[in-house]
């Protein structure tokens, strides 16, 4: 493997940490509220990952390198017909990352701050940089990792080390509308 095998060697579930009930507490409501990690992040390390996704998106796959196969491909994009896609393995973690990294990108005020981090985010990450991995070891896939990936390992590193840390001090409830893939419910009155 490479760069990310370090990842890997942790648990493949998402971690979802029960918070402890203190005392005394206040009770939030569950259709605008949730529960997601702070966690620190720098705006290059934003930036690295959008690099990466689009190394992805721009380099073809093996499948796709086949002349036969990038020929009928090239066609229908000259004609203006719908594109073959042959990457939806990794298509869908592509989107919901970008989402990710536009409401990050949103978050930071300068060039570091505390981004909320989803649960489920990690095995996302794990899913997505596995797939890269296996496309940058196949032979005939052009896909490689850019020179900033090592950035992108930190900044997952860190998150993974947050939601590995047992005593929940980074886990926070949360304003639906502040974490990346939640939408608050609409409540009628």
């Amino acid at each position: 493997m490479g760069l990310f095998e370090t990842l890997f060697r942790s648990s493949t579930t998402d971690s979802v940490h029960q918070p402890q009930q203190p005392a005394q507490h206040e009770i939030f409501p569950d259709d605008e509220y949730n529960v997601a990690y702070a966690v620190a992040a720098r705006r290059e390390e934003l930036g690295a990952l959008e690099q990466l996704l689009e190394a992805d998106q721009t380099s073809p796959t093996a499948v796709e390198s086949e002349p036969l196969l990038r020929q009928v491909i090239d066609d229908m994009e000259h004609e203006g017909q719908p594109s073959l896609r042959l990457r939806a393995s990794g298509e869908e973690l592509v989107d919901d990352l970008r989402d990710l990294v536009a409401q990050w990108d949103e978050q930071i005020d300068g060039q570091i701050g505390t981004v909320w981090w989803p649960i489920g985010a990690d095995t996302r990450f794990r899913l997505y940089l596995h797939y890269l991995e296996l496309r940058a070891d196949a032979e005939d896939d052009h896909f490689s990792f850019p020179e900033s990936a090592g950035q992108v390992h930190t900044l997952v590193q860190r998150g993974l080390s947050v939601i590995e840390d047992d005593d929940n001090t980074k886990l926070a409830v949360v304003h639906k509308r502040d974490i990346p893939w939640e939408e608050p419910t609409e409540t009628a009155d």
